[in-house]
């Protein structure tokens, strides 16, 4: 070890001589200079940005985590993976059980849950304000932000850790001994993208060109009617829609405190505001945010914190059509969409404004703690805490959007988390050399979801906009007639509840900071498990050894290397208290296009869960065991400094619906039996390349993650399970997250070019279907002349292979240029807006959301010429989307962030003496450009399944200036 360290050394002293250049490193630079954890985020630096979210704060910052925004929109939901996923996304609701645990100061926050998506036919977002909880957080109060992925340190949280472990955000303490008032401010624009619009011309030219090839007498007539009339202004006229689509809005936010204090009392007070737009829409998002924390210590030995916080989101949401009649359940004639001209869709936009949209999350948060010391061995802490969020959306549209029928609905719902925890430590050092720490906890969690949901249809006129249910004209109270009809108003609600009670003992033991072993064991209980699998009991082993301090003492270029190795098993939550009580009834009389109904012409009832999966006996909990291998090491000087972590994580008896009891009349059944393994590397580099002497500074790093899942089983010893309504296919040894497509290999120019069947004499058919000229030539992977399911390939990963960031921050005479870029590779996109756009015949004017064209239709987004030009009629749907032909590399690199900063308490005319301990002004730019072989939109905006729906609004470019002073 010690020889293979010495050539690594020598070699960096040939080639990079300036690595080991000086002792001394500049002051700006010295601020910096920590041990880079791959998973830790350097807040001093982040906060020049205008970021909305925690998510977008992640994003490339910290190895092994991906964010997902499947659309720019302000404070809309996005999701994080912690090194992959080990769940297979059937639907909206996977996503939110996907997520990892935040935890803020102790406070496992909760999040919304999906139980909504329940009583939804469109699962596009869900019910209410759908607002991302963590745009909640206001970054400026965050002094540290790690991402716990490790189970070493992990499993101290439980099964809460087990969606990959717990991102841990820590708030700026108090000071001591002086009073300090921190502001930062900023204020900016969002600027408007230049895009290709269109108009019916070239959608006419566009269709031409199939009508021309392939259409017959009877075919022609039915030619859409706004496509026909080429005086018609409204569609052949300018295309300037996105006068009225884009505009530039200004952006701002604003952060204060006020922290003071003695070693005996200290507290610290936070305000702020921020106002989040995006260009297109008028969709933006407003937060307000004030937090305050409180240290004490009465008697010596005990201590007494608490802390508060509190924020409100006011969020105005983008007006898709799609989202529209989701919400309503209602489709109006679509024969004629809306038109590109400004003009005439001003005429549209006026009517619209006549609707509202008022979509409010207000979110607490706070802890009491208490901590008393025993001498010098012994600690005892006891802490309570609470999270709770509620949304509300009130919405109505007039009766003029929707042929005289106008709509409202009402959602309120919250989510409240409760706990306690208490622990008991023993700290002893002996003979300076060892020392042992045994600690003992309890953690209680109580979760409690619920939400009331309400719509109504067909009001008497448009100016009442609120749902009278109890309406009499014997009582003055209330307003007569009756504002809805009340066979037109429809009312939902649902709630869940959820307790975790855990025990926990952990003993750990280090020799004089050479070698450290530890050992934790825990006892999980859950309200949600069955009641003879009500408890799950998990170890957690570590080992570390100091490299550095047992074979290179006297190496003095090598100043920290460090390997450490832990496996540890954490029990996995259900996602339902469903799956408590076994065999049930619920209310699931379902018809036509609505999901749930408890009902039928007013007299309640109750069912077995046909749809929704039936829970036998018999589940027991799912685990996830990680075994991790870190090595962190800081050379010549702490000029670089590398951590490397190398895992391998496997799910182990997931719950997964399998078909059941068709018979009876169930869609599937639960069960335990799925494993899926995740196996990696995360990767973070941070280096100094310049020397110490030098009047620049050049600070670069790097974050990267190699990940790979794979299917290991599946219930009942399946080999492979077709899953999303026969969309997706699970196989034993493949990853959960590819594409299940046929693969295309051009097109059938002529009926003698299809092969057919020696034996049977009949030609290449698809699923029964002759094939003719005019049809895509999918392959025939089995040879059995039929093309069907049997024929389909998994291709591609929804998840990247490869992801990560790069940062880089130049230091000259307190003028800081600091730059973020954040890339995926090896993963796939469906261009799902290019596949609607060539499928024209079978989505043209139907009663069907495939038919719904946005205003956004009027542009072009796509290299149309690469595609061959098939038969639109074809009963084989040709231009259908499980097929490789709209598969695209989705790999991309963005330039996210570019700042420059100046410190003017650097200046030499900077008066040292005043009062100001830091001023600094800053400009910053966000979303910059994008390098990616997609040929679509943004590659990054996508949904959860990878498919570019062209339903997002566009990652808006920002520009802002700020300040930031320290008294």
């Amino acid at each position: 070890m010690r020889v293979l360290v010495r050539i690594i050394v020598s070699c960096l002293a040939v080639y990079c001589p300036n690595l080991l250049a000086g002792q001394d490193t500049a002051k700006l630079y010295r601020r910096q200079v920590n041990v880079t954890r791959a998973d830790s985020i350097p807040m001093e630096r982040e906060n020049a940005y205008p970021y909305s979210s925690l998510h977008q704060l992640l994003k490339g910052n910290a190895a092994g985590v991906y964010i997902q925004e499947p659309t720019g929109e302000q404070g809309a939901f996005s999701s994080i993976a912690l090194r992959g996923t080990a769940i297979p996304f059937i639907s909206s609701k996977d996503i939110y059980e996907s997520q990892p645990t935040v935890i803020l100061d102790g406070i496992p926050l909760i999040m919304d849950h999906p139980f909504s998506f329940d009583i939804q036919l469109f699962g596009y977002n869900r019910l209410g304000p759908a607002t991302n909880i963590f745009s909640a957080i206001d970054l400026n109060n965050i002094e540290k932000v790690e991402v716990v992925k490790d189970f070493g340190r992990a499993a101290m949280y439980g099964p809460r850790a087990a969606n990959g472990g717990v991102i841990l955000l820590t708030t700026k303490a108090p000071v001591i001994g002086r009073r300090k008032i921190s502001f930062n401010t900023y204020f900016g624009m969002v600027q408007r993208p230049h895009i290709h619009t269109t108009n019916a011309k070239f959608e006419n030219d566009f269709r031409q060109r199939f009508y021309d090839k392939y259409a017959t007498t009877e075919q022609l007539q039915t030619y859409p009617l706004y496509l026909r009339d080429s005086t018609n202004n409204a569609y052949y006229g300018p295309s300037n829609w996105t006068d009225h689509y884009f505009k530039n809005t200004p952006v701002y936010g604003v952060n204060a405190s006020l922290s003071s204090g003695t070693e005996r009392a200290n507290f610290m007070f936070a305000a702020g505001n921020q106002r989040s737009a995006n260009t297109a829409d008028n969709s933006k998002m407003d937060r307000y945010n004030a937090m305050f924390e409180i240290n004490m210590v009465p008697l010596h030995g005990f201590t007494v914190s608490s802390m508060i916080s509190a924020s409100r989101l006011e969020r105005s949401r983008s007006s898709w059509l799609r989202d529209r009649f989701a919400e309503m359940q209602y489709m109006p004639d679509l024969s004629s969409p809306l038109p590109p001209n400004k003009q005439y869709y001003g005429q549209y936009l006026n009517e619209f404004n006549k609707s509202f949209d008022d979509n409010k999350t207000n979110e607490i948060n706070g802890y009491f703690k208490m901590n008393v010391k025993l001498g010098d061995s012994w600690q005892i802490t006891s802490m309570f805490g609470f999270d709770y969020n509620e949304g509300l959306r009130d919405l109505f549209y007039p009766s003029t959007l929707l042929e005289k029928v106008n709509y409202l609905s009402n959602y309120f719902g919250y989510n409240q988390r409760v706990f306690f925890n208490n622990t008991i430590s023993y700290n002893h050092t002996w003979k300076q050399k060892h020392h042992l720490t045994v600690e003992a906890g309890e953690n209680f969690q109580a979760d409690y979801h619920r939400y009331n949901y309400a719509y109504a249809y067909k009001g008497p006129n448009d100016l009442i906009r609120v749902n009278l249910l109890h309406s009499d004209n014997t009582k003055s109270e209330y307003l007569s007639p009756k504002s809805f009809n009340h066979a037109l108003i429809f009312s939902f609600l649902d709630k869940q509840r959820a307790r975790l009670l855990s025990f926990y003992g952990r003993a750990a033991y280090s020799y004089d900071d050479l070698l450290d072993v530890s050992l934790l064991f825990r006892a999980d209980g859950s309200s949600s498990a069955q009641p003879d699998n009500w408890w799950l009991y998990t170890p957690t082993f570590t080992g570390g050894v100091n490299i550095k301090n047992i074979w290179l003492k006297d190496q003095e270029q090598v100043n920290t290397l460090r390997l450490q190795a832990s496996w540890g098993r954490i029990g996995r939550l259900m996602p339902d208290d469903r799956f408590g009580e076994g065999p049930q009834y619920t209310s699931d009389m379902s018809f036509s296009n609505n999901p749930v109904r408890f009902s039928y012409n007013g007299f309640p009832g109750i069912s077995r869960a046909y749809s929704s999966g039936y829970i036998g006996y018999g589940i027991t909990w799912p685990y996830a065991e990680q075994l991790n291998i870190n090595v962190s090491s800081a050379l010549f000087n702490n000029k670089l400094q590398v951590s490397l972590d190398l895992y391998n994580k496997v799910d182990h008896n997931m719950l997964l619906g399998v078909p059941f009891g068709a018979e009876y009349g169930y869609n599937f059944r639960y069960k335990n039996g799925m494993d899926v393994r995740n196996r990696g590397i995360d990767l973070g580099v941070k280096v100094n390349i310049l020397p110490a002497s030098s009047a620049v500074q050049w600070v670069p790093g790097i974050t990267f993650n190699y990940n790979r899942n794979t299917l290991l089983a599946l219930p009942d010893g399946l080999s492979e399970l077709t899953i999303a309504n026969g969309t997706k296919l699970l196989r034993v040894g493949h990853a959960i997250d590819q594409y299940w497509v046929l693969e295309n290999d051009g097109i059938y120019n002529r009926d003698t070019d299809i092969p057919v069947n020696p034996t049977e004499g009949r030609r290449l058919n698809y699923k029964g279907i002759p094939l003719q000229a005019g049809d895509p030539r999918w392959k025939d992977q089995n040879g059995d002349y039929i093309i069907d399911d049997k024929d389909k390939v998994l291709k591609g990963h929804v998840l990247p292979v490869l992801s990560g960031g790069f940062n880089s921050d130049f230091y000259w005479r307190g003028f800081t240029l600091g730059c973020s870029f954040y890339y995926t590779l090896g993963r796939k996109v469906m261009n799902a807006e290019v596949a609607d756009r060539f499928d024209f015949i079978n989505r043209e004017g139907k009663i069907d959301m495939s038919a719904v064209k946005e205003i956004t239709f009027w542009s072009k987004a796509g290299d149309y010429d690469k595609y061959p030009l098939y038969n639109p009629w074809s009963t084989v749907d040709a231009y259908r989307i499980d097929q490789d032909m709209f598969l695209e590399n989705g790999s991309f690199l963005k330039l996210r962030n570019l700042s420059l900063q100046y410190d003017l308490t650097t200046a030499k005319w900077w008066n040292k003496k005043g009062k100001v301990n830091g001023l600094s002004v800053y400009a910053t730019a966000s979303n910059l450009f994008t390098i990616t072989p997609y040929t679509g939109g943004d590659p990054e905006l996508v949904d959860f399944n990878g498919f570019d729906t062209g339903y997002s609004l566009p990652l808006s470019r920002t520009y802002t200036i700020g300040l930031k002073m320290d008294l």
